[in-house]
């Protein structure tokens, strides 16, 4: 009786069966591993929007002073001491005297992991853009990349996701 060996072209034919099927999967799995990343930063921006009410229901205003938005409800500069103050635990670029504002000592916004190398960051690796209607004028100006738009509310979050396409924003009112 003779053994019976796979041949160069049937291994062949299974390799390339394999690439063809791989190639048809990663698509997919990329899709997926971005959708998982929107999801977290939906879950995230949900959670400093409950942080940010929930530390105006303990102190009675908004953590943000006029002095520290641009005109517009953004604060650009003051972003690390916004979340320094919200989480009670100093940042990596926070100023001296954020817990100013939080006697109390609250953490109302969980600390992420390495935030005290990295900062408040989503899952892309940059900051959040948040408008705030500190002033309590009913509507917020957001400038979401593709336009101005006028929003009522107090406090509204978008994510860049990481891309220079509008449309592929992540944001906490759509």
């Amino acid at each position: 009786m003779k053994k019976r060996f796979f041949t160069l072209i049937e291994l062949m034919v299974v390799i390339t069966i394999i690439v063809i099927l791989i190639g048809l999967l990663l698509p997919v799995i990329l899709t997926v591993k971005d959708q998982a990343k929107k999801t977290q930063a939906r879950s995230q921006m949900s959670s400093i929007i409950t942080a940010m009410r929930t530390y105006e229901s303990t102190y009675g205003i908004l953590p943000i002073p006029d002095s520290w938005t641009d005109g517009s409800g953004a604060f650009p500069s003051k972003y690390a001491d916004l979340m320094a103050l919200l989480t009670d635990v100093p940042g990596p670029s926070t100023e001296s005297n954020y817990t100013s504002g939080n006697s109390r000592n609250i953490r109302f916004l969980d600390v992420p992991t390495n935030y005290t190398t990295l900062g408040f960051l989503d899952p892309w690796g940059s900051r959040y853009l948040i408008y705030v209607d500190s002033g309590y004028a009913g509507s917020v100006v957001v400038n979401s990349g593709s336009g101005n738009e006028t929003l009522y509310g107090t406090v509204f979050i978008y994510s860049t996701a990481g891309t220079t396409t509008p449309s592929k924003y992540v944001y906490s009112w759509k």
